[in-house]
């Protein structure tokens, strides 16, 4: 068998029975429109997003406690949509404006990049990465004290997907993924990392033998399959080990100490007539945010909160 064919094999042949930890289904709500999008959750709790307005567009939005806070659009447009795609642990919050530049907001006003592109994430420095727009291309990129560094080769495409607390960073570059740390980059012997955790386990997606995409974790050296279907991609994962992720034709999941779980099964979500959720992280209390469809079929964000813990936190090494 090729590299990872027996690991994939095994991982694909995942049992879907009942969940071991119960869930509570939070619908984040909207401003004003039919829909809304979660990006990321922190620990403490709050969420970020975007959300329809009327008549038309979206404002980026922080929620936290069932209240829900109107961001703006953040530039001097008057019409579009804007959307919060990152938080960290002191509530700094990073996105995109509605002309598309990548904004923090600082808790003392919206500090502007200068660049158009995509947030990958900000961490409790408030060290933010992502991908910015130039020549066609999307360029990887690290924002500290005002100045924006750029990751990898002029020329080719590449994304940072996320930072932690080391200042490490998880992201592709035309195809592969890598970790970049102290100014220098080292690729993995897979095709996108997606999240890191603050001990720097990475998930993303990695591709068999035979060119088959599977959800990875990497740590100690070593990528492995994770319990997941095969065609299935890692989001997101905390410290206790946790992960998202999401595969085709079974949509969200999550795998804890190596159970697999599909979140549409969740009685949480059947109960409710929720539908395909997709989920976009996971903190370290487990708790899951993400964009599901609701009973009446339209795109909602979400909050799955765990009734108890299964375990206590720890550090997955």
């Amino acid at each position: 068998m090729g590299r990872f064919t027996t690991a994939l094999v095994a991982a694909s042949l995942v049992s879907t029975g009942a969940a071991a930890q119960e869930y509570t289904l939070i619908d984040i709500g909207t401003l004003g429109g039919p829909g809304s999008y979660a990006a990321a959750v922190s620990n403490d709790g709050t969420v970020v997003g975007c959300a329809d307005v009327l008549p038309s567009g979206a404002h980026a939005f922080a929620w936290k406690n069932g209240v829900m806070r109107d961001l703006g659009l953040a530039s001097e447009a008057t019409e579009g949509s804007s959307c919060a795609l990152a938080v960290n642990e002191r509530g700094v919050i990073a996105g995109r404006s509605a002309t598309r530049e990548i904004v923090i907001w600082n808790g003392r006003g919206v500090e502007r990049l200068g660049v158009q592109g995509e947030v990958g994430g900000i961490n409790s420095g408030g060290v933010l990465v992502g991908s910015y727009e130039t020549g066609g291309l999307s360029r990887a990129f690290v924002y500290r004290n005002g100045a924006i560094t750029p990751i990898g080769a002029e020329g080719e495409y590449s994304h940072a997907a996320a930072i932690n607390s080391r200042d490490q960073v998880a992201g592709s570059a035309n195809g592969r993924a890598f970790i970049y740390e102290s100014g220098a980059i080292r690729f993995l012997d897979a095709t996108a990392a997606r999240d890191l955790n603050d001990v720097g386990v990475v998930v993303g997606q990695a591709s068999s033998a035979y060119g088959q995409p599977f959800a990875f974790v990497y740590r100690g050296g070593a990528i492995e399959a994770l319990a997941a279907p095969s065609y299935s991609t890692a989001k997101s994962v905390n410290l206790r080990g946790q992960v998202v992720g999401s595969g085709e034709g079974v949509y969200g999941w999550v795998v804890d100490n190596g159970r697999y779980t599909r979140l549409a099964d969740l009685p949480a979500m059947a109960q409710k007539g929720w539908r395909h959720p997709e989920p976009t992280g996971i903190n370290d209390r487990g708790w899951i945010v993400g964009t599901a469809s609701d009973a009446d079929g339209n795109l909602r964000a979400f909050l799955l909160v765990p009734r108890q813990l299964t375990k206590p936190l720890r550090r997955l090494r």
